[in-house]
């Protein structure tokens, strides 16, 4: 199919692999049938109906009942533990009680958030009337947490099958469905394994009810109640005893031991011959009831296992045969692990246990079936206009080239529907000679993996291409996004010429990685010119993305040369428009725009609402921003734990911020980790640390050049961190030789924000050698600069060492604020912030721990690592009686009463990172 001009267009109305829902295209438009929507599937909201030989787990319900302080139950194990069976009880127990019940069975699909925030928002609609529902109902994911909030009944939200969920931008959304959970409001979660959901935290606070694999493990009392009153065996009790030892309580074993005994004469000699190997056990039992089926039974069992959905018309055309309804019926009659998964009960699945064991068989017996049959599938699916399960058949079926006409013939409307996760997949299993044959293909996987933030792929899948338009158009922003910003703006300019401004999409494609590049590299008039050129011909359908970036280009520019107070009111502005006239929609650059908005507010020591922009903001919605936005939100995010005192959401935020970094290939990404631990434990006075986190980011620092600058890192490079640590090892003049001429070369390519912290490291160094009146000189023009402008955590991140020198230059100056163009609240509010600083480093110095010796830290890290005193005392060539005396002293300086203590305070110190 030749290649279509529209393609990029598509492509970029969907910015985000995950969440078309908040990136332009609201729920109410996805709501309708059809592969370019998101298909509603009411079976996912119906809890399974509890069969009748399912037992009554009481004494969970009744746990789970009087759990009132947990916001969440957590029921977790492996596949066959009844845990949707517990879940499908306590939700009779729930709607019995008056709780009202939301309930959602997730699937791979759910990943995309788009899918699963459309699900939710329809199980909602179940859950009654809602204040204010006169009002327009906002269709996005936050929408759908403010209205959680306005729920006035106890309710309970029902995810089963949550191992599924495995996107970042899922599990995130989950993470802030459970943090706006009024006091009314439950989640119930089912899995196999154990959630990313911050569980720790809600443990410690008694949120948390865990209901674990031994939980579930039938006691001996619910078995014999099982095996004689679900199933009328009549065994003895030593037999039941024996079935009990020999399954460990395993539910999935009982109920397919009850279905074996059934019949057999024998049931001593049974029991007996059962493996204690949980695998080999479901083997045996499984071979054992497949083995007394009839044999048209057993080889549509076969047969049809292949299919994950499947209803009569399916498995007639896989089977050859016309007797399936009445073989589904045989299945359900006789309990052989088949559910239904519509209220219509036309659509059916086996028990997954089973379905893997009788495609384990088919695969051993008949090779060849699997993918004949599932080729069968897929062709019936076609025939269905079902081209989505189409494709996943011819996959498997290992027909790579069909399932590459059917993805090339329902690309737009995948793409439209925002369904560019899925591609994804599907491009990563489709062999390169296959792909390279369909333009369309390849561009989409290109996008894909920017999107995938998996740079350098998307740049080798580029290169394989013939150049053209499209391919260098992405190669530009690919190289923007890799900080090759020289090359980028050697093919920006070369693109820019090839384009009319009346080609609004790819002369808007290629402008604006170019002013990015322009900006970076003090090229500012030629940026705005540019992008006057872009506004003069935007049209209406795309004004709002235009002056979007518009904003965002100049609110960088004004950030970097230091004009914050210009920075905020063009940001508020712009966000007080959005609120007066909300649309339901994340318009295109409002993530951009809200990064800078959350960094101009930190910069004004609001915290507060800066943590809130930051955590409104979808992580995937970043997606195709580049390393700028990711960097801004992690660094912030992270020093606003660590302010409050959340050491742990610290490290998280800078180890997902590294893995980003690791991931995409940036090294930028990466090395802003590193730079944020080294400047962490220079102003804790841990300098090995710092050094060797400075090492590490220095190693990935071939971006930082001064006349480069990023706006992500403009305070924060090798350079500045390496002037830090020589300030805090006592290096002064080291440190006053580097920031003279850097401070000057800052100031003349206007890089005012840099220039002003340069100059507060300049006063320190200087400081420190002691030219105490040049120092306070020094603060005075940064003064000046930062109070017009509102500058405090430029201030106030350098720590202790500055606060002090602050204080130093209040005494002698305050009085001479207004002569000397400060202003004075403005001053005031910087020494109370230096004040309290101090007022920390007070109270340190009154605690022993301040004491430390570099052995007894020694001593405390092989302790931390498991060691005991012998192995200690080997390590580092002392006596036993040393280290205990080492031990008693760390003890009393750091106030803890034995090991165990050590080791838990001095992690929340971070004296052992």
């Amino acid at each position: 199919m030749p290649d279509r001009p529209d393609l990029l267009a598509r492509l970029t109305l969907v910015p985000t692999l995950n969440d078309r829902t908040d990136d332009g295209i609201s729920l109410a438009a996805t709501i309708d049938e059809g592969v370019c929507n998101a298909q509603i599937r009411p079976e996912k909201l119906r809890a399974p109906v509890p069969a009748a030989n399912h037992l009554q787990r009481v004494q969970l319900l009744d746990r789970m009942q009087l759990s009132d302080a947990a916001r969440l139950i957590l029921v977790e194990a492996a596949a066959g533990f009844g845990k949707t069976t517990l879940l499908s009880q306590y939700r009779e127990r729930c709607e019995t009680s008056g709780r009202k019940v939301l309930w959602l069975t997730l699937d791979a699909v759910d990943n995309e958030l788009r899918h699963l925030a459309a699900h939710l928002l329809v199980a909602l609609q179940t859950l009654g009337e809602f204040p204010g529902k006169q009002k327009p109902i906002d269709f996005t994911a936050q929408g759908l947490l403010d209205r959680l909030v306005t729920l006035q009944q106890p309710f309970a939200i029902f995810l089963d099958d949550f191992e599924t969920l495995e996107s970042p931008p899922a599990l995130d959304f989950v993470r802030r469905i459970l943090a706006s959970l009024p006091t009314n409001g439950l989640l119930v979660i089912a899995s196999r394994t154990t959630p990313n959901l911050a569980l720790g935290r809600l443990r410690a606070h008694g949120q948390l009810l865990d209901i674990n694999t031994d939980s579930l493990r039938m006691s001996l009392t619910e078995t014999t109640a099982f095996m004689r009153g679900k199933y009328g065996l009549t065994l003895q009790d030593r037999e039941i005893a024996a079935l009990q030892h020999r399954t460990e309580g395993w539910i999935t074993a009982l109920y397919m031991s009850a279905l074996s005994l059934k019949g057999r004469h024998d049931p001593v000699g049974f029991v007996a011959s059962l493996s204690s190997s949980s695998l080999e056990l479901t083997h045996y039992l499984a071979e054992d009831i497949l083995g007394r089926q009839p044999d048209d039974c057993r080889e549509f069992l076969l047969q049809s296992s292949v299919l994950e959905h499947f209803n009569a018309a399916l498995c007639n055309a896989v089977t050859s045969c016309n007797d399936s309804q009445a073989m589904i019926e045989y299945l359900q009659r006789a309990n052989l692990f088949i559910q239904p998964v519509d209220e219509q009960h036309h659509w059916f699945r086996y028990h997954p246990l089973f379905a893997d064991f009788l495609r384990r068989v088919l695969a051993r017996q008949h090779p060849q079936q699997p993918a004949k049959l599932h080729a069968i599938a897929a062709h019936w699916y076609l025939g269905k206009h079902m081209p989505v399960a189409a494709i996943e058949n011819f996959l498997i079926a290992g027909e790579a080239d069909n399932a590459s006409k059917q993805i090339d013939r329902y690309l737009d409307e995948l793409i439209d529907a925002g369904r560019l996760r899925l591609l994804l997949r599907w491009f990563e299993q489709l062999p390169d000679e296959i792909l390279d044959n369909y333009p369309r293909l390849v561009m989409t996987h290109a996008w894909t993996l920017v999107l995938d933030r998996r740079y350098q792929d998307a740049m080798q899948r580029i290169e394989r291409q013939p150049a053209n338009l499209q391919t260098d158009t992405i190669r530009c922003l690919l190289q923007v996004f890799t900080d090759q910003i020289d090359a980028a703006y050697t093919t920006g300019m070369t693109q820019i010429e090839r384009l009319s401004p009346q080609d609004r999409l790819n002369y808007g494609l290629v402008a604006t990685p170019l002013a990015y590049c322009m900006i970076a590299t003090g090229r500012y008039a030629q940026a705005r010119c540019l992008l006057t050129q872009m506004v003069g011909h935007g049209t209406q359908s795309r004004s709002t993305l235009v002056e979007n970036i518009v904003i965002c280009v100049e609110s960088i520019l004004d950030l970097i040369q230091g004009r914050l107070e210009s920075a905020v009111v063009r940001l508020r502005t712009i966000n007080a428009n959005r609120l007066q006239n909300p649309g339901g929609k994340w318009t295109g650059g409002r993530p951009s725009l809200d990064i800078l908005r959350a960094l101009t507010c930190y910069e004004q020591d609001d915290f507060e609402q800066a943590q809130q922009i930051l955590s409104d903001i979808p992580p995937n919605a970043l997606d195709s921003g580049g390393p700028d936005p990711m960097i801004v939100r992690h660094v912030l995010l992270a020093r606003i734990a660590l302010e409050q005192g959340r050491r742990d959401d610290w490290v998280q935020q800078l180890a997902e911020l590294e893995q980003l970094g690791r991931s995409s290939g940036s090294l930028r990404i990466y090395s802003a980790a590193w730079l944020e631990r080294a400047r962490v434990a220079t102003l804790e006075n841990r300098p090995d640390s710092a050094a060797q986190a400075l090492h590490n980011a220095e190693l990935a620092g071939q971006w930082d050049r001064p006349d480069l600058l990023l706006y992500s890192c403009d305070v924060d490079t090798p350079f500045i961190a390496c002037q830090r640590l020589r300030i805090f090892n006592a290096e002064h003049a080291s440190a006053v030789s580097a920031l003279g001429p850097a401070i000057a070369e800052a100031l003349e390519r206007q890089h005012n924000r840099r220039a002003l912290k340069l100059r507060l490291l300049f006063a320190m160094a200087l400081e420190g050698l002691g030219r105490h009146k040049q120092a306070l000189e020094t603060l005075t023009p940064a003064l000046c600069l930062a109070s017009k402008e509102g500058f405090v955590r430029t201030f106030i991140d350098e720590g202790l060492p500055l606060a002090k020198l602050l204080q130093r230059w209040a005494v002698s100056n305050q009085a001479q604020c207004k002569s000397l163009d400060i202003d004075p609240p403005f001053l005031t509010q910087l020494l109370q912030r230096s004040a309290s600083l101090n007022a920390q480093a007070a109270a340190q110095d009154e605690d022993p721990d301040a004491a430390l010796t570099t052995r007894e830290l020694h001593v405390m890290q092989l302790l931390a690592a498991g060691n005991r005193n012998r192995a200690i005392a080997e390590q580092m060539h002392l006596s036993e009686h040393t280290v205990k005396t080492h031990l008693r002293n760390i003890s009393a300086k750091l106030g803890a009463q034995g090991r165990t203590e050590i080791i838990a305070i001095a992690r929340a110190k971070g004296l052992l990172d």
